[in-house]
């Protein structure tokens, strides 16, 4: 999104700035990250490297990673309200990673916590017009794995977010994570579990697009 001028505010509480910056330069140059680390150490990654380093640092005009564990709603705002005046767009994307890692310093219970977020959240998205993307834990299956067709159910521990979500979507392995496979065999599953204005039903395949911390859409 951001690549198409499209303001992104990414809340991570998972892997840090630097990790999300190497894995973009990662799928952006083709290499893999410990080439991205040689490469900017010795400045030897090549032309498209340089390409990529060049397009990601047009990417940052439009593209903010927040770590802040004080983090509430009225502050998130305040983050909205500033990069729209920055890059003079009135539209923007909010990506939170995750959902059970926001702060929760108010509440004692963790999902007290999910629900007053989810409250919050709606409240800034019809409020200012902001597009939320957000990920979420999932429980396991029947039989302790994610092989099963999604529902609602694996959404257990997310709070009430089946009522707050216009599209609910489950992004699962259709393959053993203990099982030694070739990478292009460990295909992925994009499940549209709930949704106000489309149809449940598998939306999606994806083959992981290894080394590079991507996905290759296959169908």
């Amino acid at each position: 999104m951001v690549r198409h001028k499209v303001p992104v505010l990414y809340y991570d509480f998972e892997n840090g700035r630097q990790k999300l910056y190497q894995r973009t330069l990662s799928r952006l140059s083709r290499l893999s990250v410990p080439e991205v680390k040689a490469a900017g150490a010795t400045g030897a990654g090549g032309p498209a490297f340089a390409a990529a380093c060049q397009d990601f640092q047009e990417m940052l005009g439009y593209l903010r990673v927040i770590n802040d564990r004080k983090l509430n709603a009225e502050i998130m705002r305040r983050h909205i309200d500033f990069i729209r005046h920055e890059t003079r767009n009135e539209y923007t994307v909010v990506v939170i990673d995750s959902l059970h890692k926001l702060p929760f310093k108010e509440f004692s219970e963790q999902r007290t916590g999910i629900d007053a977020w989810l409250r919050q959240l709606e409240a800034i998205r019809d409020e200012l017009h902001v597009s939320f993307l957000i990920l979420s834990e999932l429980s396991r299956g029947t039989k302790d794995g994610y092989t099963d067709t999604p529902h609602m159910g694996v959404f257990k521990g997310s709070g009430d977010i089946e009522y707050s979500a216009d599209n609910a979507l489950v992004f699962s392995p259709n393959w053993d994570p203990l099982q030694t496979s070739e990478d292009q065999q460990r295909q992925n599953n994009l499940w549209l579990v709930a949704s106000r204005e489309h149809t449940p039903g598998l939306v999606a395949r994806y083959g992981l697009d290894f080394p590079y911390w991507g996905f290759v859409e296959q169908e």
